[in-house]
């Protein structure tokens, strides 16, 4: 399945939809429950214990689109980020004729959307520049800083003076020296994907970054399932065309560079921090958590084991300041949807995966504009760390951005590694710090 999200323009100004201001009580008909039962029906709130890390382990692979751009901030500091990818040609010839003649060749790649913090960088100019990869971009890892110059001709294929305006697609034009060399593909390269692949092993696309006195700029997200390459040539008497298309059944990934790990920290006070991509997260101690809680359950008369404890319904609130005077710039950087997520491995791959509360109605995600605040539902998760022996740093929760694709039965939820958004949330020492709302019930000890 090919993942896509959906094609819109994705100003900071516009991410957000109003949310329901009504207040769900989850212990709604426990005073209709007889005292001699069992069970009883009860709701406890704990801090949330948060810190702020850097999201090292991001896996930058098949995003819903690549990503090009540069944008500073005077909190964050200067994001950067360009797309690496295959590409292959459509159909295959035994040959391309008798000393063909290149007359152009060219790519049209339509515009998915942008960041940008403020109109006046809406079409602001930047050079863009294409290079070949000279290693394999297989044996690369896929996170967000495994890429250096080392991998590319220092020679751009691209022709000079290419300056995209952010206009809804960027047009490449290749050197003429470029589309020679494709044409020199063999009788075996000609005929088979790998074989092209191992020998013109990828393209490298990026821009100029800003400078560090600069603040603004634009970061864009290319479409390139919707993206062919021409190579226009004539060979004898007549003219031929190639087409090339964006390999997205093979490897192509987003690589950025970030400033903002001075704002990672173990004790946040007023505020937590939020960047995308792989810059600074919010994350939940769940160590520091379960302990929290076990300590509660022990002072209870009597003491109740943690294990018996039954979770109805869990949430882990996280407030953002409440905007004065009007001013909702901070809140309108944040990503249209976040939910908590795990670091989690397979055998090859070390990858951040939402909790699969995510898929059940009303578990959060939006942020709430009435009570300034989001809800995430947390109740398998939460149950799932009171029945574990030992809770480790690999139980901690990181809140990441997320989109959904609609398959064929149901939609597959995944972590976005290709929105760039900021924003602030309240911490731990704020007026209004992150919580954790629990209702359950106590099992009979």
């Amino acid at each position: 399945m090919t993942k896509r999200a959906c094609s819109i323009i994705l100003s900071a100004f516009l991410l957000f939809s109003l949310t329901s201001c009504i207040t769900v009580d989850y212990r709604m008909g426990s005073d209709l429950i007889p005292s001699n039962q069992v069970l009883s029906i009860n709701r406890v709130e704990f801090e949330a214990p948060m810190f702020t890390a850097v999201a090292d382990s991001m896996n930058m692979s098949a995003p819903a689109y690549l990503a090009f751009g540069s944008v500073v901030s005077p909190l964050f500091g200067k994001t950067s980020t360009s797309a690496l990818v295959q590409f292959a040609p459509y159909s295959y010839q035994t040959q391309y004729g008798d000393n063909p003649i290149v007359s152009d060749m060219f790519v049209n790649i339509p515009i998915g959307g942008f960041t940008v913090f403020s109109e006046n960088d809406r079409y602001i100019p930047q050079n863009v520049y294409v290079y070949r990869l000279v290693k394999d971009l297989d044996k690369l890892d896929i996170y967000h800083e495994s890429f250096s110059e080392e991998y590319i001709d220092p020679i751009p294929v691209s022709k000079p003076g290419i300056i995209f305006l952010g206009r809804d697609t960027l047009r490449i034009d290749f050197e003429e020296t470029f589309a020679y060399e494709l044409l020199q593909a063999d009788s075996i390269e000609r005929d088979s994907t790998g074989a092209f692949i191992n020998r013109f092993k990828g393209l490298y696309i990026t821009t100029d970054p800003l400078g560090a006195a600069e603040t603004g700029g634009r970061i864009n997200y290319l479409n390139i399932n919707e993206a062919n390459i021409y190579l226009n040539y004539k060979s004898g008497d007549g003219d031929s065309l190639l087409t090339y298309y964006f390999n997205i059944y093979g490897t192509y990934y987003n690589i950025s560079s970030h400033q903002s790990s001075h704002l990672a920290t173990t004790a946040p006070s007023e505020h937590l921090y939020y960047e995308g991509l792989a810059g600074v997260k919010p994350c939940l101690d769940a160590p520091a958590l379960t302990a929290r809680i076990k300590a509660w359950a022990q002072a209870q008369t009597p003491p109740v084991n943690p294990g018996h404890i039954m979770i109805s319904r869990a949430d882990l609130v996280m407030p953002v300041s409440k905007p004065s005077n009007q001013d909702y710039s901070m809140a309108d950087r944040a990503p249209g949807y976040l939910y908590p997520s795990r670091l989690v491995s397979s055998d090859t791959l070390t990858f951040y995966s939402p909790l699969k509360e995510i898929y059940y109605d009303n578990s959060g995600g939006n942020m709430n504009r009435t009570h300034w605040e989001y809800t995430f539902e947390i109740t398998s998760y939460l149950q799932e760390l009171l029945k574990k022996s030992t809770v480790t740093t690999r139980d901690n929760l990181w809140i990441m951005p997320t989109y959904s694709v609609s398959g064929n039965s149901s939609d597959t939820w995944y972590v976005d590694n290709y929105t760039y958004r900021n924003t602030l949330l309240n911490g731990n020492m704020s007026d209004r710090p992150p919580f954790v709302r629990i209702t359950y019930a106590v099992l009979l000890q």
